[in-house]
């Protein structure tokens, strides 16, 4: 395995020039873990993950439908009686990404890198609440439409009804019973030498990455040996419960085509080679990383790396870091 996962991953760099790329591999009770790069530093290890967070959220989610504390078909409009345009969304379709809400709350078009940049770090809680608020015509739900707003809706409703702020809900319900000790929201729960500096496509170190309030859409820092934590959950590794609890995330949750792609914010996808496969990516100002799980393989592999990839990258196979994560695990199936 260490060969095959150096080979694949050395290529890779020799293409895209990422500075630092740390991976975490299992297969069937054996793991493999390292950092490659142009410009590595082996005391690096915490990565931003970007929308893979939304797996944390969705997760949240299944262990409260299970606890009894809400239920999936729940309308979140009582949550929010001065909020009309959000008095038919379901917690199902949040989690789903088909609730006919928008991508993302920014009343500003942004043209460049730098002014998204900006318009991020200067966003606070309170925004959300006056998007909503300008959102006139009714939504049309029923359609897969990415929405980093719905999943930041659903993670904030979620710690309302605990009572909690997100990120105390998601150490306290996931994290922590996981042993996952090292995945917070903020860098400045790290020593700052272990904190992967993010670079954009041309190779310019950019901020770290912060969305105020909208944690839970993707605000996440991790480690490989954390995130791998979590998909062995998903295989087993943490006992029955866990294991059935998970298996929810990753199952269709519509039957329609449409969305028969969507579990609980993963994507489904039958891969030749592998069987039916759960993934997710994530991006951030400056970094982007991967998570994918195979479990008819007993098979999980995370990918993070500090450089975001050219607009390009992801129409060419060996550009695209999510293809380099299925290629891995496609070499490594039995």
């Amino acid at each position: 395995m260490k060969h095959l996962v150096e080979q694949k991953v050395a290529a890779f760099i020799s293409k895209t020039q990422r500075p630092q790329i740390n991976v975490a591999v299992w297969r069937d009770g054996e793991l493999y873990q390292s950092s490659f790069g142009c410009a590595k530093r082996e005391d690096v290890d915490v990565f931003e993950i970007g929308s893979i967070g939304k797996t944390f959220t969705a997760t949240l989610l299944a262990i409260l439908i299970d606890k009894g504390v809400v239920a999936i078909e729940d309308k979140i409009g009582r949550y929010y009686p001065k909020l009309s345009v959000l008095k038919d969304v379901t917690f199902k379709q949040l989690v789903t990404h088909s609730s006919g809400l928008p991508a993302n709350p920014i009343k500003t078009i942004c043209f460049s890198r730098s002014s998204l940049i900006s318009n991020l770090l200067k966003f606070r809680k309170e925004d959300i609440t006056d998007y909503l608020n300008d959102i006139k015509a009714p939504l049309k739900p029923g359609k897969f439409c990415y929405s980093n707003l719905g999943m930041a809706l659903l993670g904030n409703t979620l710690a309302e009804c605990l009572q909690m702020s997100y990120e105390s809900a998601v150490q306290s319900y996931l994290l922590a019973p996981l042993g996952m000790t090292q995945t917070h929201v903020n860098e400045t729960h790290y020593e700052p030498e272990r904190v992967a500096l993010g670079h954009s496509a041309s190779g310019k170190v950019v901020p770290h990455f912060k969305w105020q309030g909208m944690e839970p859409a993707g605000v996440w820092r991790s480690t490989t040996s954390d995130m791998m934590q979590f998909l062995k959950a998903h295989l087993g590794c943490s006992g029955e419960q866990w294991q059935a609890l998970l298996k929810t995330t990753t199952c269709p949750v519509f039957n329609t085509s449409e969305l028969s792609h969507m579990g609980f914010a993963w994507v489904l996808e039958q891969r030749d080679g592998l069987g039916n496969i759960a993934w997710h990516n994530g991006g951030t100002f400056g970094q982007h990383s991967v998570v994918m799980l195979c479990k008819e393989q007993n098979m999980g592999i995370v990918i993070l790396s500090n450089k975001s990839p050219r607009f390009w990258h992801g129409f060419f196979s060996s550009y695209s870091l999510e293809y380099l994560a299925a290629s891995i695990l496609k070499s490594l199936a039995k």
